[in-house]
This record gives structure tokens, C-alpha cells and sequence, in this order.
């Protein structure tokens, strides 16, 4: 069906309009024109099937037009996108390893260009900005934003394609075990002297070493706790060979499995190590010796894989596709059931880990470019939902900026000034990496949000300006004030003034119980929820506002009322009131239990509509979770009323 390829230079001239070629140099793109095929396909014909296995060919439509369709469960078929001019087919399933999940037909007779993909692969890996569009855009359908490689119905996967369990989730989406080069295989043979393989792994600064035949199959291997067992707390001579002191048989796993699995394996066998091998087993050479840590950043899913990437990113680009993956694995598992509010300690850490690589890449643009900062110290912090680490959704992002306030009012002015610059630099590159601005201005990059230590505590301490509700409003926010980077020790001074600020003012606290009453539950007498009738949200209520904000409020009101300043987030501080106040210990697993599943309904929306997830429309929500969200309702009256209770709201 291909011709030979004699024309690359109109190959390379239409492969440069359009991206991800036309994100990548002219040279490599010239290369691969010269390796592209000619492929003339007419009208009627299927370029592959459903259920199909992809060659190894990426296609490139430079004419005509072809159409996706997938099975619907009730046996028929169902268009799922188009491709024409300019696009490029069969990304999917060769990024992902899968078999094709839509069949493509070709409705106009059309001309394919067929790319090597293991060179296009090669080209995506070295150029972030083309594989960052290459996953976030050509992925993606154009029908309501749904991706056009629908999961398959299988009986581990219910009506909604959701698998059913964590487990399965993180096998789902895992990394593959990729082996080293083997020349960082520390191998012996089993006559090697137990002192001769103890230097070995001391020269080698590894804490074991793998025991292999002459074919480089696995025998054994020696560990240090082999070594503490047998020669330092026992009485075996060091000139033992280390066949006698060796663990066997070697648990071993295959090149290009499960990261994930092989960690359940290890945990399993209580082993710190697993053998890669060609087949997977100990008859064929081995290939690596992988510890925990080693598969833990091989595990894509798992947190500590994220935090490796990014601390290995180098562009903006990478860092957009790292937060694009995450919400990806939150989204997951949220489904299977996972606490939001663990997952939201979990995206905040890896959020923190932004803020530190975005604050380092613009410190060295300045650096570049001759701008120096002034000798003082500060602190990069997070306020609002992020302080409370409750950011899942790259929602509307909440900083603020402290440093330390010099010997005049002018000097400190012209250290803001400086300030501002880095801050407005690492706030614009929050946005490239999907965040949103604040409406409300609460960002780092605000001369208002960027004071010294001495202006942030003057404010705080300042009681009487709270009368106002800007200042009560902005007072609340930094209530949740967490130190990110920079020098922690500026942030103490100003977050123990915040607990000062309230703890010893019974008005204030009274303002702030006045806030958590004063908002109804969004459910009406006679058990309808209470939606928004008009403003673009008809049919939905506010989750945020009409049932998040009271039960956090009540927490935040609760513990400072109670002097338990240890949490910052809104789980945590009734996971505290449940444990330090006896009395409200039911309320405050119930409305802790109540906050999450809020959460969870909140970031499940936003992730499936590609907004804040702020209104929902109760038809979307099953039967269970709508009755669920009438028990919390319960719960939050009952959480209002212990508020008005404790701060005497009625006298």
C-alpha cells in the first residue's frame, strides 16, 4: 500500500505546519521526512479496527478526512471524533502501549505521510514543549472534551469505567521496571570470598550484590543484613565463599513490568530488592538489581515519582505536563474511593515542590540578567485552601510573600520593589502551568500580599480594623498561613500573631461564629436542594460557599477557640477537636467525614467539567451520593448550632 518515499522535502514542508513538528528543529524534522512513507488511502477503507494491535507507524493526515467511532455498550457504534488536514493518528495507543479503542475510517480519499514512531518517539522525549502538546492536546478529543480512547467494559470496571480499587488503579497507569546499563549490575560468582564480596559493595557504596552462574543467571545474592547475621554476629570465617551465606532463591521480575507490581512483590517477600531479568525469571541472564527507592521513582503514579520529575524538570513545559498528570492520578483516585483530604496532602506536597522549582528557575533568569535581590531574609507562603493544603484542582491559587523589614520605610519599599519582581516572574509561571490568577488578588506578585515581617504582624495585631469586612475577609485568610520556601524561621513570629490576633479576642471570635451561621444549608423543609435560580448557574447549587466554607470556618473557629493551632488543614483541625474536646468528638468525626466527601463531589466535578467544581447540578449525582450530601447537611446543622453554642452567639 506504501510507496517509496521521494519527496521529503514537501513531506518535511507539511509536517513543519503543524504541531507538534512545528515544535521541533527544522533538521529533525528534514530527518524524518527522509524516513516517512507515501500512503494514498481511498474512501470506504479502514485505516485499523477496535481491538487492533498499532504497528509501529505514527500517520500524519497531509489530505482528506477520517473518522473515529467506538462500540457502545448496547452493541452499536458511536462517532467519537474527526481528523483532518493536519493531523496526526494512531498518538494514542503508541504513547500508551494499548490496542487501538476506536475504529478509523477514511470518508474522503486521503493522503497519509507514515512516520517511524520509534523515531517520533525519540524526538517527543527530547523536546518537552512537543510532548507536552502532544499529550495534552492530541489526546483529546473534540466532542465535550472526553478522550477518544474510551476505557473498555470489563467486569473490573463498573458502568462509569471507574476501576474498583486503588490497587488496580496504580497497576492501571503504573511505569514500567526499566533496567540500567549493565554496567551498573554488581555481580560474583558463588566461589567470590564473603570479605571479597563485602568490598565489593563497599567500593560500590550498594548494599547488595547479586550472585550469577557463568550465564549471568541468578543464583543468590548477598545482602548487609546477610553479612550482620552470619559473619559479624556469627561465626562464619570471612573467607567463607558466599554460597554459604547467600539468600536464595532470587525473586526476580521482567523488563518492562509493572514498577507498582514489582513493589508489591518486595513487600510481599519482606525483601528490599527484586532482580530484573530478559524473561522475568532466573533462568535467563540478569539485566538489574532494583531496590524500593529505585522502583519508587520507576512508579509514574506514586508521589515520589512526581516529585523526582520535577525536581529533573528543566522546562515550563514539563512542569504544565506533570501537573496535567496529576490531576490525572487525582482523578483516579478520587473514583476508587480515596480520602480528598489525604489526596489534597498528597497534591500539596507535590504543589510545594513546584513553588520550590519555579521559584529556583527565576531566581537564575534574574541572575542571568544581572537583577540581584536585597540581602534580607524571606519566606514564600501559602494561604487560603493551598495553606490548608486542600488544593487538588488548579483552581485560583492563594500566596503570599514576607521578608524582613529593614531600617527605614524607604528601604523597604525598594525592597519590595525587587521582591515584586521575582514573585511576579514565579506567578506568571504558575499560570503557563495551568493555575489561575486570583480574582481577589491574594498572590505573592500584590504589593498588598508582598510585606515585611514587622507590616504582616502590625496588621494582625491591629484588632480593631477587623470591624471591616475586607479585613475581616483577609484576616481569615492568612489564618491558614503555611511557610513553602525560602527561610522559615521569618514565618513563625507572623503566624503565632495570626492565633494572638484571635485567641484572646472574644468580638473577633464572635465575627467569625457569625460567618459559619449565617449561611443555611443548600437543602430546603421539605428536603429539595436549594439551587440557583438565575446568574448562569440555573439548576445547581453552590457547594463551596452553602456547604464547604461553614464546616471549614467552623473547624478553623473551633480550634483557635480551643487554642489548637497544630493543624492547618480543615480535616486536621477536626481530626484535633475530636481528640482534645471530648464533648464535640462525634461532631467532629462527622463533620470531618462530611468535609471530605464534600471535597471528593468538588474536585470530581472540576476535574470532569474543567472548572472549580464550585456548582454542582444535583442530577449528575447518583442516587447514594445525593443522599449522602442530605446526611452532611444534617451534619452542618448540627455543627452551626455547637458554634453558636460555644461563642455564646445567642446572648
Amino acid at each position: 500500500m506504501a510507496d517509496p518515499n521521494v519527496i521529503p522535502d514537501r513531506i518535511a514542508d507539511a509536517l513543519k505546519r503543524f504541531p507538534p513538528f512545528s515544535m521541533l528543529p527544522e533538521e529533525d524534522v528534514a530527518a524524518l521526512a527522509k524516513v516517512a512513507e507515501v500512503c494514498v488511502v481511498t474512501k470506504g477503507n479502514t485505516l485499523w479496527k477496535q481491538g487492533e494491535v498499532p504497528v509501529d507507524e505514527l500517520m500524519f493526515l497531509a489530505r482528506g478526512r477520517v473518522e473515529y467511532f467506538w462500540k457502545t455498550k448496547d452493541g452499536g457504534t458511536e462517532l467519537v471524533d474527526v481528523r483532518d488536514v493536519g493531523d496526526v493518528m494512531a498518538l494514542s495507543a503508541l504513547m500508551e502501549g494499548k490496542v487501538f479503542r476506536v475504529t478509523a475510517r477514511v470518508i474522503e480519499d486521503s493522503l497519509l505521510y507514515l512516520l517511524p514512531w520509534a523515531d517520533v518517539r525519540k524526538l517527543l522525549n527530547e523536546h518537552d514543549g512537543a510532548r507536552n502538546y502532544a499529550r495534552r492536546h492530541i489526546f483529546w478529543g473534540t466532542r465535550v472534551g472526553r478522550d477518544a480512547s474510551l476505557p473498555d467494559w470489563t467486569e473490573d470496571r463498573d458502568v462509569d469505567g471507574r476501576a474498583k480499587t486503588i490497587l488496580q488503579t496504580h497497576l492501571d497507569g503504573a511505569q514500567v521496571v526499566r533496567p540500567r546499563g549493565l554496567d551498573r549490575l554488581l555481580t560474583c560468582t558463588p566461589t567470590t570470598t564473603v570479605h571479597d564480596a563485602a568490598q565489593l559493595m563497599s567500593s560500590r557504596r550498594v548494599k547488595s550484590v547479586l550472585v550469577v552462574d557463568d550465564a549471568r543467571r541468578p543464583v543468590g545474592i548477598v545482602t548487609e543484613s546477610n553479612l550482620v547475621k552470619e559473619v559479624i554476629a556469627g561465626e562464619r570465617p570471612r573467607s567463607s565463599p558466599v554460597a554459604q551465606i547467600m539468600a536464595k532463591p532470587v525473586v526476580t521480575v521482567s523488563a518492562g513490568s509493572s514498577a507498582t507490581a514489582a513493589m508489591l512483590i518486595m513487600l510481599r517477600n519482606r525483601i528490599g530488592q527484586v532482580c530484573v531479568t530478559e524473561d522475568g525469571t532466573s533462568d535467563t541472564p540478569a539485566l538489574d538489581v532494583c531496590t524500593e527507592k529505585d522502583l519508587l521513582t520507576q512508579s509514574g503514579n506514586h508521589p515520589a515519582g512526581f516529585l523526582r520529575e520535577m525536581r529533573q524538570a528543566r522546562t515550563l513545559g514539563r512542569l504544565r505536563e506533570l501537573c496535567d498528570e496529576i490531576e490525572g492520578i487525582a482523578r483516579s483516585y478520587l473514583e476508587t474511593g480515596v480520602s480528598a483530604i489525604f489526596l489534597g496532602q498528597i497534591c500539596a506536597e507535590l504543589y510545594d515542590e513546584l513553588v520550590q522549582k519555579l521559584i529556583e528557575m527565576s531566581l537564575a533568569e534574574m541572575k542571568a540578567e544581572g537583577f540581584t535581590l536585597p540581602n534580607r531574609e524571606w519566606a514564600w507562603m501559602s494561604v487560603g485552601s493551598d495553606g490548608r493544603r486542600e488544593q487538588i484542582l488548579r483552581t485560583d491559587m492563594d500566596n503570599a510573600f514576607i521578608f524582613a523589614a529593614g531600617e527605614s520605610a524607604e528601604a523597604d519599599e525598594a525592597a519590595r520593589a525587587k521582591f515584586l519582581e521575582l514573585t511576579g516572574r514565579v506567578v506568571s509561571k504558575f499560570v503557563e502551568c495551568g493555575f489561575s490568577r486570583c480574582q481577589g488578588g491574594v498572590m505573592a506578585s500584590n504589593p498588598r500580599w508582598c510585606r515585611t515581617d514587622a507590616e504582616w504582624i502590625a496588621e494582625l495585631r491591629d484588632v480593631d480594623q477587623f470591624g471591616e469586612p475586607d479585613h475581616l475577609l483577609r484576616g481569615s485568610i492568612l489564618y491558614d498561613l503555611r511557610f513553602v520556601a525560602g527561610t522559615e524561621s521569618i514565618c513563625r513570629p507572623v503566624r503565632a500573631a495570626v492565633f494572638e490576633s484571635v485567641g484572646s479576642n472574644a468580638w473577633l471570635q464572635r465575627r467569625l461564629a457569625e460567618m459559619v451561621v449565617a449561611t443555611p444549608a443548600p437543602l430546603n423543609f421539605w428536603g429539595k436542594f436549594m439551587v440557583e435560580r438565575k446568574g448562569g448557574r440555573e439548576g445547581q447549587f453552590d457547594i463551596k460557599g452553602r456547604a464547604m466554607a461553614p464546616l471549614r470556618d467552623a473547624a478553623r473557629v473551633l480550634a483557635l477557640k480551643h487554642g489548637l493551632t497544630r493543624h492547618y488543614s480543615t480535616g486536621g483541625r477536626w481530626l484535633d477537636i475530636a481528640r482534645q474536646v471530648p464533648a464535640r468528638r462525634e461532631l467532629a468525626q462527622l463533620a470531618r467525614e462530611g468535609y471530605d466527601f464534600l471535597l471528593r463531589i468538588r474536585t470530581l466535578t472540576g476535574l470532569r467539567r474543567g472548572d472549580a467544581g464550585r456548582f454542582v447540578d444535583p442530577a449528575t449525582l447518583t442516587k447514594m451520593e445525593r443522599a449522602q450530601l442530605t446526611n452532611v447537611f444534617d451534619v452542618l446543622r448540627m455543627v452551626q448550632e455547637a458554634v453558636r453554642i460555644e461563642t455564646a452567639l445567642d446572648r
